[in-house]
């Protein structure tokens, strides 16, 4: 018996090198046979009892006597699979379902051996392949052995992962040359920009010193130009000044007789500075400088310049019949949710409709702020809207009797035209050695992450890979984000952002973990921990959610296929070439 079995071994391992099969898996179906041969040669010579293994037979060769395997007791050997329940291990049933807590040996010669309850023998359902757990009963006619036909598939499944392995590891190859010659074209590229950033540096410092050039004399033509105009104001609001001191007089002198006298002010409530609604005479002298009466010289000279801001003309004191009612703001408006930029703008002051009309149309002609936009940008971009207003505010300036500033002379004309192309000069400077920076910091970004010791995980950046189950598509964009949207319909959840590699020293990048995700509802943020896998594409296969609000995703992806299989040694290769 044993020379045939190996006589049908003998003749597997030529029809397996027929077909070109490795070497371990020729040496693993070899090691399989001997152990059948073994195994069979071994029970041919040794008997023992049921369910029990070659490593514990020796603990059952007593004739006479056993002794449970807890040392608790001794009894007779026949008691041996006698389906009682004698030791409180369950050593002594081996081979039946007397003891709760027992287990059964299937030896499976020919595929793998296994260990399964005693509450399983006899049960009628085939639990080992050699059947050997149904050998009374129903499934003693209904069990049969296969474990022959198991262990072919099973070397046929671990030649195909191995098949597969060699596969992704020739891939993995390809994305290590791949991400040498990618960090290698990026390293070119920073040092390419750094050299040219340095050379808009130094344009952008020259542009800056013209445009400070160009600028001094325009602003000192500006200047003059306005000092001038200003002047010229001055003289028009001391004249209007001294019109308005004078209709003020005649208005008080109700009597007409050329002096203004203390009862002619008790008309006037504004000066009522103790707030008892009348105007006593001790107030009225007050406002009259400390004198019984006043004329119109000393009124315009002196009296004048301290009452001015409180006088009120008689047409200023007319009610209309019908004022428009002054809106109040809505009642769930709270006072305090209001921040200080918008209650208080400073020196701006508010805008009039005209001034909103024209800002709002210079608007239009600009960029619209991006939402994606950093603190610092929006404050710039911010500076630049309101120095455009300003400026627009400015030369829309209205003088005394409501005209708008002359124009500029032909001179200071030419000097804004040259300072305005030196502005924009450096302002085109000033955008190239932004735009050189953000490239720069861009790549920086880029190669600051950890794409492996051979940069094999480059093919990965700048990908996302989905998976949908019965409910959500969970998307991993390796070295970016993870996140969920309902697979009905619905927002996208971000569920972590890159952290870092995860997994044990000898393995670290077998595990990727993301971090900081949107929180959740009375509970921590969200984060992803990505178990990855040798496989021959890139493949999100599998997501879940084994904690509240910590995920679990797994990914395939050649740049972990380590390791290769020679075909014709059988030896395992882990050395990359590149």
């Amino acid at each position: 018996m044993m020379f045939r079995r190996v006589e049908r071994m003998a003749a597997c391992v030529s029809d397996m090198k027929a077909k070109k099969m490795s070497v371990k898996s020729l040496i693993t179906l070899v090691l399989i046979g001997l152990m059948s041969i073994i195994d069979v040669v071994v029970t041919e010579s040794v008997t023992r009892p049921r369910g029990v293994s070659l490593t514990n037979e020796p603990f059952y060769r007593d004739s006479q006597w056993f002794t449970c395997l807890d040392g608790s007791r001794q009894i007779f050997k026949s008691q041996v699979n006698d389906d009682y329940c004698d030791c409180m291990d369950s050593s002594d049933e081996p081979g039946t379902s007397a003891c709760p807590q027992g287990k059964f040996h299937c030896n499976n010669r020919g595929f793998k051996p296994k260990y399964i309850p005693s509450s399983r023998v006899n049960d009628g359902i085939c639990d080992c392949c050699d059947a050997s757990d149904e050998y009374k009963g129903p499934g003693a006619t209904q069990c049969s052995n296969n474990c022959r036909e198991l262990g072919r598939a099973d070397l046929e499944r671990r030649q195909q992962e191995i098949i597969l392995m060699n596969q992704g590891f020739d891939v993995r190859q390809e994305y290590i040359k791949q991400g040498i010659e990618k960090k290698a074209e990026r390293e070119e590229s920073l040092k390419k920009l750094r050299e040219e950033k340095e050379v808009a540096d130094q344009l952008k410092d020259e542009k800056e010193r013209l445009k400070q050039e160009a600028e001094s004399p325009e602003k000192e033509a500006k200047d003059a130009h306005k000092a001038v105009w200003d002047a010229q104001q001055a003289v028009l609001r001391e004249e209007r000044d001294k019109q308005r001191a004078n209709e003020a007089f005649d208005e008080l002198d109700a009597d007409r007789n050329g002096l203004i006298t203390p009862d002619e002010l008790a008309d006037h409530k504004e000066f009522d500075s103790d707030g008892d609604g009348e105007v006593s005479e001790e107030e009225a002298k007050v406002v009259l400088g400390g004198v019984d009466q006043v004329i119109k010289p000393t009124f315009t000279a002196s009296v004048w310049a301290v009452i001015k801001d409180k006088y009120k003309s008689e047409k200023d004191q007319v009610t209309p019949e019908d004022p428009s009612p002054v809106p109040s703001p809505p009642e769930d408006v709270n006072e305090g949710d209001a921040s200080e930029e918008d209650l208080d703008m400073g020196d701006h002051g508010d805008m009039n409709d005209e001034d909103e009309e024209d800002f709002a149309d210079e608007d239009d002609e600009d960029e619209e702020f991006d939402d994606d936009l950093d603190e610092g940008e929006l404050m710039e971009k911010y500076a630049k809207h309101r120095a455009d207003y300003e400026k627009k505010k400015e030369v829309k300036g209205k003088g005394e009797d409501g005209e708008e500033m002359p124009e500029y002379d032909e001179a200071t004309k030419k000097l804004i035209e040259v300072a305005d192309a030196a502005r924009e000069e450096f302002k085109e400077a000033e955008k190239q050695v932004n735009d050189l920076k953000k490239s720069i910091e861009d790549i920086e970004k880029l190669m600051n992450v950890d794409l492996g010791p051979q940069q094999e995980f480059e093919p990965l950046q700048k990908q996302c890979y989905e998976y949908t189950d019965r409910e959500y598509t969970y998307k991993l964009c390796p070295f970016d984000k993870t996140s969920q949207r309902p697979k009905a319909g619905g927002s996208e959840t971000q569920l972590g952002n890159w952290g870092q590699w995860e997994g044990p020293d000898e393995n670290k990048y077998s595990k990727m973990k993301y971090t900081r995700g949107r929180n959740c509802w009375n509970g921590p943020d969200r984060s992803t921990l990505v178990i990855l896998r040798c496989g021959l594409e890139n493949k999100l296969v599998s997501a879940s959610e084994p904690e509240r609000c910590t995920y679990e995703f797994q990914f395939e992806t050649p740049s972990l296929c380590t390791t290769k299989t020679d075909v014709e040694t059988g030896e395992i290769d882990s050395h990359d070439e590149l």
